[in-house]
């Protein structure tokens, strides 16, 4: 059984000589980016002091011909900045990456769970995604990585990182970046079938608004019916959305609501899952990208190598915490 205690052994007679050697990279990149962000500011700051007549330190001698100088100077250096940096990093920083995970991560999903399967460049695939309908528009931009396969006695699971973005126009046709999803995408696939289909989500509406949070939620153009079940607790952190209200009460009963709401206070993070077909899909979103090598903070810090640790945990236990089948043993 892996625990924190047996991590701290495993860390240091398995792990830190291979962060060792990361480390000697890690350091060489950093320092090559400190020296290229300190010529890079000083090539700015010198075109623009003298080409652009700031020299003269006078605001009052200046034209509107300095002014565009000093603009046009600004721009360029942005150009040839990010050429340079993608030129001299790219290719070191995913090497670093790359190293890490087959060196660090590896070892760690199998001392978590030998039997586990990990491919640092898979994902759960955009229609799985969809067809959880947990988020119902197609996004227009679709990443993931970092995918895990396992399985726990007859059901079979499967995650992911998973990244879901669409983008907006305004009147310029300027385009402007929503993130639909970002975190950890999970599947479990059951033998039984679920009778309808069962959406439960974060109750963001009646926390914000209140009363007429309710009334949103039962007219949401996007969902199935707005469903209520007998669990207070449940419901100050949830709503329900279905298409069968005696099959979406048949899958959540009283001691799975009660595991939700404690797994969504244990995790400290949002939680969104559905229950369509034989599939329990689970949405967990996070802010910061899993499974990375740190590289502006040293590879040898405990904790940050130990987060990646926890997130695997988290991952690997969402069955068992909420697993629908047992519940109704």
């Amino acid at each position: 059984m892996s625990t924190p205690e047996n991590f701290r052994r495993f860390y240091d007679a398995e792990l830190v000589p291979h962060l060792g050697s990361l480390e000697v990279l890690r350091k060489s990149i950093y320092a090559g980016m400190v020296v290229f962000t300190i010529v890079f500011f000083a090539c700015v700051f010198s075109s623009v002091y003298f080409l652009g007549g700031f020299h003269e330190f006078s605001l009052s001698h200046h034209t509107n011909k300095d002014f565009i100088v000093s603009l046009l100077m600004l721009v360029f250096w942005a150009v040839v900045g990010v050429l340079v940096y993608k030129k001299l990093f790219d290719k070191k920083l995913a090497a670093l990456r790359e190293q890490f995970k087959r060196s660090v991560i590896v070892k760690i999903v199998e001392f978590v769970d030998p039997a586990l399967e990990y491919s640092e460049h898979r994902m759960i695939s955009e229609e799985e995604y969809m067809d959880s309908k947990i988020f119902p528009i197609k996004p227009q931009v679709f990443r993931g990585e970092d995918y895990v396969i396992g399985s726990e006695g007859e059901v079979s699971y499967k995650f992911s990182e998973l990244r879901a973005r669409n983008y907006l126009k305004d009147h310029r046709r300027r385009k402007a970046f929503l993130t639909m999803f970002h975190g950890l995408f999970f599947i479990a696939t059951f033998k039984e079938t679920f009778t309808g289909e069962t959406i439960v989500l974060p109750d963001t509406a009646q926390k914000i608004f209140g009363g007429f949070g309710e009334f949103i939620q039962q007219h949401n153009i996007f969902r199935d019916h707005l469903i209520k079940v007998n669990d207070v607790a449940f419901n100050k952190e949830f709503v329900v959305y279905g298409n069968d209200v005696e099959g979406s009460r048949k899958v959540l009963t009283a001691p799975l609501m009660k595991r939700i709401t404690e797994f969504k206070k244990m995790t400290g993070h949002k939680v969104y899952l559905s229950f369509i077909g034989n599939k329990m899909n689970v949405a967990i979103p996070l802010v910061q990208d899993l499974f990375e090598p740190p590289v502006f903070g040293s590879m040898l810090h405990f904790d940050t190598i130990f987060e990646n640790y926890k997130y695997l945990k988290l991952s690997r236990g969402i069955l068992n915490d909420l697993n629908p089948i047992e519940t109704e043993k």
